[in-house]
Order: C-alpha cells, then sequence, then structure tokens
C-alpha cells in the first residue's frame, strides 16, 4: 500500500534545524549516525532541514543546553533562513525549552516530542491516540507549568483577569486530565492480560515481529500470514498491534503479531506510556527481533546493542529472541564476513537473512521458528519434571 494510501494528518510545512549538544568528545561516528536519524524523522513529518548546529561539551549548560554562543548563533539562523522549529536530538528540560524558545522566537522540540509528533500523525485509532496523549503530558506537563507560572507573575489576580485563578485552573484541569488517562489505561492494560491469557489458552505459540522502524516489520509480517496489512516508508505505520495465525506445519500453528516499531535512544518514559504494546512483546513465546540488512555495519551494531538492551529492560526472556534481517534484496552481498564484523557470536541467537519483498529464505525462517519453538517446548517440559 502507497503512502497516499494511509490516512495520516497533515504534514507540518517548514524549515528546520537540527541540534545536537554532543558529550563524548571521542565520539566521530556514532553522533553522526544519531544525527541522520533525526533527519530522517523530521523529513517524514514533511519539514525541510537546512541547517545543523553541534556542540561539543562533558555535560550540557543548565540554561539551554548549549552554551550562550550558540544559542546566539542559532537565533541568527532561525532569522536569516526563516526557520518555523528547532529539533534538539538531546532530551531537554522545560526550563531549557522554555528558555531557548524566548531567546531564538520559534518553536523547540526534543527527539521525544519529535517522535511523538510522528505516533500523532500516524495514529489512526482511539487506543493509540490515548497512550500518545498520556506520552505528550509525562513530558511536557512540566512544561506547562513552568510557562504557566510566570505568566502568572506577569498577571496578578484582581478583576477581570485570569491571573493566579486562571493558572490553578489550568493545572487541575492537567492533574484530572493526567489521572483520568492513567485510569484509562491501566483498565486497558489489565484487558490486555486477560486477552494475552485467553490467546495462550488457546495453545498456539505466539511470535513477535519486533525492530526498529523501516525495518519492514509489516512487510515480513504480511509475507509470513498472507495478509495486506498496510505499508509505507514513512516510519511508525504500526502503532497498535496486528494479530494473524499461521499454520507452519504438521505440528505447529503459530500466532504471528507485528507490533511497534524501535527508535535510536528511545526514552523510557516512551516505553511505559505505549506499555499496552509491550505486553504483546513481553509476553510472546518467541521475539523475531528485526533489521534493516541495507545499512551500514557500524548502525547495524549499535541497533544491534540498543535492540537487545531494549527487550531485557521492558522483561523480554533472552532466551526467547531470534535474530532477522531483512531487505536481502537491497545486500546480496550479504556475507559471513559481515556476519563476523557484527559480532552477532555474542549475542548466543540464532540469524537468518531474508527478504520479505522476495520471500527469499522464507521458508527457512519458518524452519527457524518451528525449531526453536520446539525446543522451548523441551526445555519447558523437562524444567517440569
Amino acid at each position: 500500500m502507497k503512502d497516499d494510501e494511509i490516512k495520516t494528518k497533515k504534514q507540518i510545512v517548514g524549515k528546520a534545524i537540527l541540534c545536537m549538544l554532543k558529550t563524548n568528545v571521542h565520539d566521530h561516528v556514532i553522533y553522526r549516525i544519531k544525527l541522520n536519524e533525526l533527519k530522517d524523522l523530521v523529513e517524514a513529518i514533511g519539514l525541510e532541514v537546512v541547517d545543523e548546529i553541534v556542540q561539543v561539551r562533558f555535560k550540557p549548560y543548565e540554561i539551554a543546553c548549549i552554551g550562550k554562543g550558540k544559542v546566539q548563533e542559532l537565533r541568527k539562523k532561525v532569522i536569516n533562513k526563516d526557520v518555523k522549529i528547532v529539533i534538539f536530538y538531546n532530551l531537554l528540560k522545560s526550563s531549557q525549552k522554555l528558555n531557548l524558545i524566548k531567546a531564538v522566537g520559534c518553536d523547540v522540540i526534543d527527539r521525544y516530542e519529535l517522535t511523538l509528533e510522528i505516533f500523532d500523525q500516524m495514529a489512526s485509532d482511539n487506543l493509540s491516540k490515548l497512550q500518545i496523549e498520556a506520552a505528550k503530558l509525562e513530558k511536557l506537563a512540566p512544561f506547562y507549568k513552568l510557562a504557566a507560572n510566570l505568566n502568572f507573575t506577569q498577571d496578578r489576580p484582581f478583576f477581570h483577569s485570569g491571573g493566579e485563578y486562571a493558572f490553578r485552573s489550568q493545572l487541575r484541569e492537567l492533574t484530572r486530565r493526567r489521572a483520568s488517562i492513567r485510569k484509562e489505561i491501566g483498565t486497558l492494560v489489565e484487558e490486555k492480560k486477560q486477552q494475552i491469557a485467553n490467546r495462550k489458552k488457546l495453545g498456539y505459540p505466539v511470535v513477535c515481529i519486533a525492530g526498529y522502524y523501516n525495518a519492514g516489520k509489516t512487510s515480513l509480517f504480511n509475507a509470513l500470514t498472507g495478509e495486506k496489512k498496510p505499508v509505507s516508508d514513512r516510519p511508525f505505520t504500526t502503532l497498535s498491534s496486528k494479530y494473524q495465525k499461521r499454520f507452519i506445519d504438521h505440528e505447529t500453528s503459530v500466532l504471528f503479531i507485528d507490533t511497534i516499531g524501535f527508535v535510536l535512544d528511545l526514552d523510557h518514559r516512551l516505553i511505559k506510556s505505549f506499555q499496552i504494546n509491550f505486553e504483546d512483546i513481553r509476553s510472546s513465546d518467541l521475539v523475531i527481533l528485526l533489521f534493516e540488512i541495507s545499512v551500514d555495519t557500524l548502525t547495524l551494531q549499535l541497533k544491534l546493542k540498543e535492540g537487545f538492551s531494549l527487550l531485557k529492560d521492558i522483561g523480554v526472556d533472552m532466551n526467547k529472541i531470534m535474530i532477522v534481517f531483512n531487505k536481502l534484496d537491497k545486500n546480496p552481498e550479504f556475507t559471513e564476513k559481515t556476519i563476523k564484523e557484527l559480532l552477532l557470536d555474542l549475542y548466543d541467537t540464532p540469524y537468518i537473512a531474508v527478504s520479505a519483498k522476495d520471500r527469499t529464505n522464507l521458508k527457512d525462517l519458518l524452519n527457524l521458528i518451528s525449531n526453536k519453538l520446539k525446543e522451548k517446548s523441551t526445555i519447558n517440559i523437562i524444567s517440569s519434571i
């Protein structure tokens, strides 16, 4: 399915500048990978990246993350290039965000807010929208409070004045909304756990396809199950999990799940906000950790390390993971030399390279899944004796 067939909100139009405070003075490569990924995300929502600023320092400045001189340089670029928004790779404190907005004269967001904006554009169901709102409030509530407090100091309460009364009213409404969302999501999490328990009673092993955005998770899901779920080059096409049963062999029928994608340096608050989606990954019998094979080796190494770390953080048993490299059609030269460069032996888990598009090695993948599930079943039987 093409991009224009996927219903999304209208893209943002305008110019953007990227900013990063690089705290590792010895890093001359990895920061570039992260900035390039940030650029891809920014362009995905319709913005044009016209410049970037990188400052090197052991720790961020307290006032605005970057130093005073860089802030002045940033302001000049914003004015001269008619920039609509400045986007930081670093996560900004509320005070830093507010100071930067005042100093540069345009909106300022960090990568957490950028990711949420993309989620918001791609969201089409109430569950996703609810989780996005929860994540936004988690991140921005302190900023709203700080901004409202500063406005209050300039507008003391008096006759016909919003002042403190409006300020307190806004905070009460913000607190009520956060509590309401937490309660609603808590109910949905319990419902999700019950659904998972009901599925387990059916006796079908569950295989979850996880990994970074644009790795081709939905394409692989479609190729393995015969489904025709929407596929797009835009990130985070999948926000709500998709399910489909597939017969593998005379002994094995499997329930495949396609779920939300990862992004480098995924903030843990975002993980918490999307806990309903991560319940599917955590409770699966097998997790396919999917990667795009056509990117460079260093990027793959970085994503491998962070992918395993993220799955461990959300409570996935490391013995349940298998590595799958997708888009072999774009990199047919993927060889054992590349495998050695990726240091896959360190992860002690099976791996395979496939092409969901050309259906290359899909049969071998299904056999690997079947063998892994049977091995796990055998271990469970032995451990129960």
